[in-house]
């Protein structure tokens, strides 16, 4: 495989705004938005 071109995969907190609930998965997007866990860690 050719060095940096894969975007970077990392955890971060997906809100499902229908049933206002957070899941922590695992995603490539692109973001600088950040959001604080229960477990008290911030995701992006």
């Amino acid at each position: 495989m050719k060095p940096d071109i894969h975007p970077q995969y990392r955890t971060v907190l997906f809100h499902d705004t229908a049933a206002d609930v957070y899941f922590l998965i695992g995603s490539t997007v692109d973001t600088d938005r950040t959001q604080q866990h229960t477990d008290g860690t911030t995701y992006p």
